[in-house]
């Protein structure tokens, strides 16, 4: 199957999903799941449960696909996501982002979107999940931001750093190729405790992704 089928493919499953869906999160997952599927990409990935229900998750990023295997991997939360304004205005994209609740912000200025979102904690029965990429871009060359770092801090939420290898073969960066048959190994550390030291928690985050 050629790459530009499978692209069509999952454009169709996204508005497949996110129109007959009520429920968001289960638009979100389900969707992630068929990419994954139509990619025919084995995740391979620990388990791990933290037995808490508000956390910030701090990622590589090589890929797009790096973000449906966060949302597979962490399939028993919703997921809210930091991405720059920019995409929000890409037709259809950026109205996908709105609908799945997804914090619009500047570069640098990711401890202000807390002020954003604290009325998601009123109500601590909800279990959602931050996800930030703290180096921004998918080439991995941009200096490490830890705006994402005082975020979670500002909101005492412990920080998951998760490790992503192979995603860049499944879709390069740059490029439209979807390529097939592609392992993609994804590591769970333990959390973080946010009453760390930002310099510490850095140090340990740039250690582990």
């Amino acid at each position: 199957m050629s790459s530009l089928i499978k692209w069509m493919k999952i454009i169709f499953y996204m508005f497949f999903y996110y129109i007959t869906q009520k429920d968001i999160k289960v638009a979100t997952k389900m969707f992630s799941k068929k990419v994954i599927e139509i990619c025919k990409t084995k995740i391979i990935s620990n388990k791990v449960d933290y037995n808490i229900k508000n956390f910030v998750i701090m990622a590589t990023h090589k890929s797009y696909f790096d973000i449906f295997c966060i949302e597979d991997c962490f399939s028993n939360v919703k997921i809210i996501w930091f991405a720059k304004k920019e995409l929000f205005k890409i037709p259809i994209f950026g109205h996908i982002l709105k609908k799945t609740g997804a914090v619009c912000v500047d570069r640098g200025s990711v401890l202000h979107s807390a002020l954003m979102i604290r009325g998601f904690f009123k109500d601590k029965k909800n279990d959602v999940a931050f996800a930030i990429f703290p180096y921004g871009t998918r080439k991995h060359t941009k200096a490490f931001k830890s705006g994402g770092i005082y975020f979670a801090k500002k909101l005492k939420l412990p920080i998951i750093p998760v490790k992503i290898e192979g995603s860049e073969n499944v879709m390069p960066p740059g490029k439209i190729t979807i390529q097939e048959n592609q392992k993609v190994n994804v590591k769970i550390y333990d959390k973080i405790n946010p009453d760390l030291e930002v310099d510490k928690i850095e140090s340990t985050l740039k250690k582990l992704i």
